[in-house]
């Protein structure tokens, strides 16, 4: 279930902040106290520099909006329809759900998918699926998820996947999930098949080698 969206994060860091960017320095904005957001990462002083300064690079007033997401993935992507992906990570990112980012929710958000514990990962990656935090996810979330995902690659991809094959896709992540057949996956299904399944512990590790230790 999440594997395309560890894929889709490591492009995220790799435009928002680039490993060229870790040896920088510089002050951050007044409202930004650097020890606070040290403490509730798992980054270093210099590190939260530089990537604030990447962030600024990215947005001049220090926060970032659904069209900054949006510009940002069109050139990640630029064959495909990045509209509905992009606004899916983007609630992920936006906690308190004001229609913005700013950088201490940037930076929380970059820890957890570059050097986050194992339930940190899998806590984010929920919401993808569950942004208002429903505590389940229905056949439709999670197809509409999918049919982002692959809206994402592009037209030109390959292989092309038709409705029917997404939909058949669907099915089998659904019927993986849903343990016991009560038409919904709840977090707590999510979180132990997560946690059980080789294939995703380790799509989930390598997002550790985004950043060096």
């Amino acid at each position: 279930m999440p594997e395309n969206s560890n894929i889709h994060s490591k492009k995220i860091y790799h435009r928002f902040g680039t490993r060229k960017s870790v040896q920088l320095s510089g002050g951050l904005h007044p409202n930004v106290s650097l020890n606070k957001v040290v403490d509730e990462t798992h980054f270093s002083k210099n590190e939260v520099r530089a990537i604030y300064r990447a962030f600024k690079e990215t947005s001049p007033n220090a926060v970032i909006n659904k069209n900054i997401m949006r510009e940002k993935f069109a050139e990640l992507f630029p064959h495909g329809d990045i509209e509905h992906y992009s606004d899916l990570l983007f609630e992920t990112f936006d906690n308190d759900g004001n229609g913005t980012i700013n950088f201490q929710e940037f930076v929380k958000a970059l820890s957890i998918l570059c050097r986050g514990t194992l339930d940190e990962k899998l806590d984010w990656l929920y919401k993808l699926y569950d942004p208002k935090e429903k505590g389940e996810v229905t056949w439709d979330r999670l197809f509409y998820v999918i049919t982002s995902m692959d809206d994402l690659m592009g037209k030109h991809a390959r292989p092309h996947h038709t409705r029917e094959q997404k939909c058949e896709l669907t099915n089998q992540v659904f019927a993986k999930f849903d343990v016991g057949k009560k038409g919904r996956i709840t977090k707590k299904d999510f979180l132990h098949i997560c946690k059980t399944d080789r294939t995703i512990l380790n799509s989930i590790s390598a997002l550790y080698t985004l950043l060096p230790g």
